[in-house]
């Protein structure tokens, strides 16, 4: 629950980009390097397969987005401002959503206080 004037912070992985490296047939070859180890396309979509063989079950993915839809799905859970970040080379997204509606220019400017990356 959030206050009139709150707002979240959402990172997630980025289906789009994982799908890329799928459609070239590198689903089990390393996207990147982690302090984990090496992450495939697998990984990134279902969740760490090391740490859930260790037991750690949190790390499974049980839901994935695209920036369309991860923004359209923060619109219909009642966010009246969301702005959202795709970083097709480090496999995420990120989104900043207010609670209520505000002018672009006040959702860029309190997004670029809390975010370390541009806000589009």
């Amino acid at each position: 629950m959030l206050q009139d004037d709150g707002f979240a912070i959402i990172t997630c992985p980025d289906l789009q980009s994982v799908a890329a490296l799928i459609a070239e047939d590198k689903l089990l070859d390393p996207a990147y390097v982690s302090p984990a180890g090496p992450i495939t396309p697998l990984d990134i979509l279902f969740g760490h397969r090391a740490s859930m063989e260790r037991g750690n079950l949190y790390m499974a993915h049980h839901v994935g987005f695209t920036q369309k839809v991860l923004a359209g799905t923060l619109r219909s859970a009642g966010f009246g401002a969301v702005a959202t970040i795709r970083r097709p080379n480090k496999f995420d997204l990120w989104a900043f959503a207010m609670k209520q509606a505000v002018s672009e220019g006040d959702l860029r400017a309190t997004a670029q206080r809390y975010l370390a990356q541009p806000v589009r």
